[in-house]
């Protein structure tokens, strides 16, 4: 690192703190994911603490930010989130198509499958929760559609599809709702007022503009890279290989519920009770501390001497053990591992207006540390 301590902070500040929805890679909006990393932070990280040609873990990758920036700017990537939804989203990004004509194409071909498809759907087997959120003939097609790009393995269709699945807005497929965590909004926006939010929609000329903004803006990207993405869970998760940094941004002592959170959306890709998942991706206070120990211990196996681990983390505090989150993992990495030295470490306040919890409730601030391993 060439950089000092408060150059670096000054950067950080500078490049991470504001809004980024007009200028970053489009494909990092293919989809929303609540409580995501910033793609500018992201950015960061791996500028000032990696190389070209470092293969970079994320071991809680979440929507694939920092995978698909790393992958961007020239370096290897392992990835991994045991959230289904998570899952499709870093496959999509880390193995996009090449252009709109490619992608129009597979549409194409795959319609007829969808056309066949939809003449076997039965919305009887569709809990009264999902079917609210749709008209019948676009609940039908939605099915159909859905069905037919999990079986072809189109993490790119699918990752669009699932980005226009519920909102208020004309592009999108369901009723009047939010676009982040799925609830209606029929109050707000009552039927006969809005009728036209309520008719039906037609998924395959939205799916086409859906995958339009998706590429809008794309970085030139080197195919020949590694990439891998798993659906594991990360405190037993081993890698066969080494690795040059570890950066992620770990769930932060069930501040967030991921799978409820994401339940409608989850809910398309065959996860029919999203309250198991939540409790191994969202885990409590005590789970949490066990599975970070256990994923800590994994990870100084695997990163190299000189590698890093770079952590972003909420400002959560644990009664148990009377420390933050990030003084919990600073102990655990420098002095009970004790490989590891802490080279930087930056506190951010976060904006009211990105704070997720209903009243803007949550986390206050994010830490970031970066360890260096010796």
């Amino acid at each position: 690192m060439t950089k000092s301590t408060a150059s670096l902070s000054k950067l950080f500040d500078a490049q991470c703190t504001k809004s980024v929805v007009g200028s970053e890679w489009s494909l990092h909006q293919i989809a929303p994911y609540i409580g995501k990393v910033k793609s500018s932070i992201a950015k960061f990280l791996i500028e000032n603490f990696t190389k070209k040609g470092d293969i970079i873990y994320d071991p809680f990758c979440g929507a694939g930010t920092i995978p698909f920036e790393a992958w961007s700017s020239g370096r290897s990537v392992v990835a991994n989130d045991l959230n289904d939804y998570a899952y499709v989203l870093t496959k999509a990004k880390l193995f996009p198509p090449s252009s709109f004509e490619e992608v129009y194409n597979q549409i194409e071909l795959l319609e007829p499958l969808v056309l066949e498809r939809i003449t076997e759907v039965n919305l009887e087997n569709v809990p009264e929760w999902v079917s609210s959120f749709f008209h019948e003939e676009t609940l039908l097609e939605v099915l159909a559609w859905i069905e037919v790009l999990k079986k072809a393995e189109n993490w790119f269709l699918l990752s669009c599809m699932l980005g226009i699945l519920h909102h208020q807005r004309p592009g999108f497929l369901s009723y009047p709702s939010s676009h982040t965590v799925p609830y209606l909004r029929i109050k707000k926006f009552p039927k006969e007022t809005f009728p036209e939010l309520y008719e039906y929609r037609n998924v395959k000329d939205r799916l086409i503009r859906k995958v339009k903004r998706a590429l809008k803006r794309q970085p030139k990207l080197d195919g020949n890279l590694e990439r891998a993405v798993y659906n594991n869970d990360a405190s037993e998760q081993f890698l066969n290989t080494q690795v040059d940094a570890v950066i992620t941004s770990p769930p932060y002592m069930r501040q967030l519920d991921y799978a409820r959170d994401n339940r409608l959306r989850l809910w398309f890709l065959g996860v029919e009770d999203y309250k198991p998942l939540d409790a191994t991706i969202s885990p409590k206070e005590i789970d949490f501390i066990g599975i970070i120990s256990r994923c800590l211990n994994n990870w100084n196996e695997i990163i190299r001497p000189g590698g890093k681990c770079i952590l972003f983390l909420g400002d959560n505090y644990s009664k148990k053990l009377n420390l933050t989150l990030p003084e919990i993992l600073e102990k655990i990495l420098v002095k009970e591992i004790g490989n590891f030295r802490l080279i930087f470490k930056h506190e951010s306040i976060i904006p009211t207006n990105r704070r997720v919890r209903r009243n803007h409730e949550g986390n206050k601030s994010e830490t970031l540390l970066v360890f260096e391993k010796y």
